[in-house]
């Protein structure tokens, strides 16, 4: 068994090792609780062969020797268990949750028969616990009654079971160096968890953690059915039943076997398991606007003027198509018409349109970023909902004869208005983590403050062997401002979304080297473009220690570009608000894709809202883990805005499979 395996068990499985001042509670990881299990058997033999065959029958002694090596038993139980029980509660919840998801697949007899097994060996283990407790009363026959079973070679014995545990998660026996790890169930668990992201969610963890964690869950369940028939070779021999020698050659071997076969397959799979991370939606019912999901406001918002508005000579030659790019010029007759009984657009107005000559307007609550619930046409046609009904009161409008040559119809057009109600701004300040405390990105998420959207990073200390000390765990503090205060800038502290420069690249930051971690973030603009930039640091595996931060990171971005055709536009058509749909959202971007912001569909929501909206859930592996990448993405679904996500790329594992053990 290569160490580093059974060191990362330690990380992976949310432990984290002594640290000075007692900030961590000290803990053993698996491969130390191996070794200190194998000293403490072997100077349990030690104690046991010291004494002559032709003594040990004497009564008195048998219980002498029997309680010895139950206090020998005793300090190796509380090692297991330690571990154990840390371990134990993120692999069980995982398990119980996927269980469900699992439910009517084949996969479901094949994990209840693992954890029959499990059962059956924690049992044995259990009595083994109660034996040592009532040790002063505990007949000798009894525990050695014990101990034949757990390394008789019948078809119930504990040996068989052993192999049986192994055989179901691995393969058909311990040996089978060339079976295809593929048919194995923890290569199929794995398949299963990655295929579907409802897995990923409920388990908050990559496919290559959780192919680990089983994997270090099965590991323990072994540990102690090793522990327990060594144990019971020396009891069998205390009392005189044999030496064993052959016997104990030929476990000690299988166990070795069984570890070498689970770690290639482990090294196989995980080599070709992803390492992706992003939260799935909420319930449909639990979006809820500053807690899952933000938007941006008033960008390209549906608006409808009157043609004379529209023209500094306030006449209606034209018609609605004719107006690109313009402004609305006052109110030609604010006592009656429809602009002096609504908000004004104080911005731009683009892409306008005639609909029909008559319409009725159900206006928005001036409190909101709305402008209307929904506007009915005189020719039937409905733009919004309006099964809801109105809560303001409707206003009519129709179109009018000016001059009686002249007909001034009512244009929808999208209204760009900068202002108080109108949050399009993102923060390109950098944000890092305190590299100089050996602090790195363990999360992300998106954050709306004071109209600004920044990315606020979780951070963490990296202790050795790739851990994270989870008592430093914090949100760093954010870099906030008001894009209104005198000393800041536009492009330079902050951008500001508008009709030319609303695109949102679309990428994933992966580390170009295996010792490199994620310790900062920032957007920057290439092309009008939103661009994502993550800051790398290199590590040392083995110390934790981040090497030379301040000299050796430096930041990496996707520099491919729209103006030289490497980038793909993905476009939203008519789409309606994500909160809408009854299906959750799925990934719809790669990396070299961009998206631009856009207006809702008029048809469906009168075009009031700026899609995509931005998802804000916290986007942090469980347990926590090093990251070797961050991205934005898209996910949604078809006639649905979606949603600009932040994604993690979590530590590759794989690689350290291989290292030889120290």
């Amino acid at each position: 068994m290569r160490f580093t395996v059974w060191i990362y068990l330690f990380a992976i499985c949310g432990l984290t090792p002594p640290l000075l001042g007692g900030v961590v509670q000290e803990t053993m990881d698996i491969m130390q609780t191996i070794n200190h299990v194998t000293k403490t058997i072997l100077k349990a033999w030690d104690m046991i062969e010291d004494v002559p065959l032709a003594e040990i029958t004497a009564g008195s002694l048998i219980y002498s020797r029997q309680n010895q090596l139950l206090d020998k038993m005793s300090e190796v139980n509380a090692n297991i268990l330690e571990l154990e029980e840390q371990q134990v509660r993120n692999m069980d919840l995982t398990i119980k949750a996927l269980r469900d998801v699992w439910e009517k697949t084949e996969l479901l007899y094949r994990i209840s028969r693992l954890n029959d097994l499990t059962t059956l060996i924690n049992l044995r283990y259990n009595q083994l616990s109660d034996f040592e407790q009532h040790r002063d009363t505990l007949e000798p026959i009894t525990l050695l009654k014990f101990t034949q079973w757990n390394v008789d070679p019948s078809p119930n014995s504990l040996s068989t079971q052993l192999e049986q545990l192994h055989a179901s998660l691995y393969g058909s026996g311990p040996f089978a160096a060339e079976q295809d790890y593929s048919q194995t169930l923890i290569a199929r668990l794995t398949e299963s968890f990655q295929a579907s992201p409802e897995h990923m969610c409920v388990a908050k963890q990559s496919a290559q953690q959780f192919a680990f964690k089983v994997f270090a869950k099965t590991a323990l369940t072994e540990l102690k059915a090793y522990f327990m028939m060594e144990f019971s070779w020396m009891v069998q021999r205390q009392m005189g039943r044999g030496n064993f020698t052959q016997e104990l050659l030929l476990m000690r071997q299988n166990h070795r076997k069984r570890q070498d076969a689970a770690l290639e397959i482990l090294r196989q799979l995980m080599g070709k398991t992803g390492r992706r991370y992003w939260r799935c939606d909420p319930a449909k019912d639990r979006h809820v606007e500053g807690e899952t999901f933000a938007r941006v406001t008033r960008l390209l918002q549906g608006y409808v003027e009157n043609e004379i508005n529209l023209n500094s000579d306030q006449s209606c030659w034209n018609s609605c198509d004719d107006y690109h790019d313009t402004l609305s010029n006052g109110c030609y007759q604010p006592e009656e018409d429809l602009c002096g009984q609504q908000p004004p657009c104080n911005g731009r107005l683009y892409n306008c349109a005639f609909i029909d000559s008559a319409l009725t307007i159900c206006p928005a609550s001036e409190n909101g970023t709305r402008r209307y619930e929904y506007i009915h046409y005189g020719d039937g046609t409905s733009l919004g909902g309006k099964s809801a009904g109105c809560k303001s009161k409707e206003k009519e409008a129709a179109s009018w004869s000016r001059w009686v040559v002249m007909r001034c119809h009512y244009c929808f057009c999208l209204c760009d208005e900068p202002g108080p109600k109108s949050d399009r701004y993102f923060n390109l300040r950098a944000s890092m983590s305190d590299f100089m405390r050996n602090r790195i990105v363990t999360g992300v998420r998106f954050v709306k403050s004071r109209r600004v959207f920044h990315l606020q990073l979780q951070q963490a200390q990296l202790v050795p062997w790739g851990a994270i000390n989870t008592s430093t765990l914090e949100w760093l503090p954010l870099d906030d401002y008001n894009v209104s205060d005198a000393d800041i800038r536009n492009d330079y502290d902050y951008h500001t979304l508008g009709p030319d420069s609303r695109s949102l690249d679309l990428d994933e930051i992966v580390a170009n080297a295996t010792d490199q971690v994620v310790t900062g973030v920032r957007f920057r603009i290439i092309n009008k473009h939103l661009n994502l930039e993550v800051r790398f640091t290199p590590f040392n595996f083995s110390t934790g220690l981040l090497v030379e931060p301040q000299t050796m990171s430096f930041w990496l971005g996707n520099n491919n570009s729209h103006v030289d055709g490497k980038r793909q536009k993905l476009v939203l058509k008519e789409a309606d608000l994500p909160t809408a749909s009854e299906m959750p959202s799925l990934p719809l971007s790669q990396t070299n894709q961009y998206m631009d912001f856009v207006s809702s569909s008029r048809q469906k929501d009168v075009a009031q809202n700026t899609l995509p909206f931005i998802d804000i859930q916290e986007v942090v592996p469980h347990p926590a883990v090093p990251l070797s990448g961050l991205g934005i993405f898209h996910k949604g679904r078809s006639g649905y805005g979606g949603f600009f996500a932040p994604k993690v790329v979590t530590y590759d594992l794989a690689k350290h499979l291989t290292e030889p053990r120290k």
